[in-house]
């Protein structure tokens, strides 16, 4: 019987969006930040959070797909 693989394209999008989610989270609760724009902060935790979770979710798609790499 022949084993599933991940798909690459589904942990990088759902790393990338929880991450973003994880960031407008700490931003909306965080302090406000004095001559910043509430909208840039926004913006930039998002792009930092999403890249963070993008970044994770390809570590996952590697631990999950371990076995079919021979590792």
């Amino acid at each position: 019987m022949e084993q599933r693989r991940p798909d690459l394209v589904r942990f990088l999008a759902t790393g990338a969006v929880v991450g973003a989610v994880v960031a407008v989270i700490v931003a909306a609760l965080g302090r406000d930040v004095p001559y910043v724009n509430g909208l840039e902060e926004y913006l930039l935790f998002i792009l930092i959070g999403g890249g963070a979770g993008f970044a994770l979710g390809a570590l996952a798609y590697l631990v999950a797909d371990r076995p079919r790499l021979g590792s």
